[in-house]
């Protein structure tokens, strides 16, 4: 009998589905997820969201957000911005991708989004609101984040340091969600010129956001490969991070509320914003 023991393994007894996280911060836990995706694969992915001081998870519903990560860029690296949003009201979802390029298993932020609306018993019971999740990425976690847009299922779409593949431009240009995109002007890595291009493929409402002097990896927790290829910055790492955190808030609170939109205005307010939308 016991000859089955691996098999048992292998369609998913004994799946990671904790009932409370680790505390990041005061108000923020999160908790690594293993579950299924593709009939068997099993996948990773990290959830940071609104908790109690035991590490227990706040009552929601929350709006969320499946985020995915730069290429060769762990996505522990976003924990940061991750944390900051929990900190807002927000439940965000970090899939993890083998060699950490999600172009090769685009499917795992979509299987992501099922862990959030549709959880096995854990701490994701009734923590998400289904028809508040978002999809966003960073560089080319912005293209995989426009392929899964494309797919539906999610309440907008957010570009960080990135362009959409010009194969998704079509159908960027009749979907039916907000979008914005958010620029560093001092990216050496994602030119402002290609990103400003690119927003052009999204459909109104859609804003294209430049923050002045930001550079391509202040998106991640550390700017020491902006350093290393003398890709100088005109902003600090922390006021870097507090801009960007401002604008994605402004963004998707207005994105998923009842009558979604951009937010203009709190894009405006945000320090060092230049907000083009249409």
């Amino acid at each position: 009998m016991w000859r089955f023991a691996p098999l048992l393994l292998l369609t998913g007894c004994g799946l990671a589905s904790p009932r409370s996280g680790e505390v990041l911060s005061p108000g923020v836990a999160e908790a690594v997820f293993e579950h299924r995706g593709f009939g068997t694969d099993l996948l990773h992915t990290r959830i940071v969201f609104p908790a109690r001081d035991d590490g227990t998870p706040r009552t929601g519903p929350f709006p969320a957000v499946v985020f995915i990560q730069g290429g060769l860029v762990p996505e522990s690296r976003y924990r940061w911005w991750a944390e900051a949003l929990a900190r807002e009201g927000y439940v965000v979802a970090l899939p993890t991708h083998a060699f950490d390029l999600a172009i090769f298993t685009i499917d795992s932020g979509s299987e992501a989004r099922k862990l959030l609306v549709a959880p096995p018993p854990s701490l994701l019971t009734g923590l998400v609101d289904p028809n508040r999740v978002a999809v966003g990425g960073h560089s080319l976690g912005g293209v995989v984040a426009a392929k899964l847009s494309l797919q539906g299922g999610f309440a907008a779409l957010l570009f960080e340091a990135s362009l959409p593949d010009a194969a998704d431009e079509r159908g960027l240009s009749s979907l039916k969600v907000p979008s914005m995109s958010l620029a560093g002007s001092n990216d050496c890595s994602a030119a402002l010129a290609d990103v400003t291009e690119g927003a052009k493929s999204f459909a109104s409402p859609t804003a294209l956001v430049v923050l002045e002097g930001v550079t391509h990896y202040q998106f991640t927790d550390s700017e020491k490969e902006d350093v290393a290829r003398n890709c100088a910055a005109g902003v600090d790492l922390q006021t870097a991070h507090a801009r960007i955190v401002a604008a994605s808030k402004a963004f998707l609170d207005a994105a998923m509320s009842a009558r979604p939109n951009v937010g203009a205005d709190a894009l405006s307010a945000v320090p060092g914003s230049t907000v083009t939308t249409r």
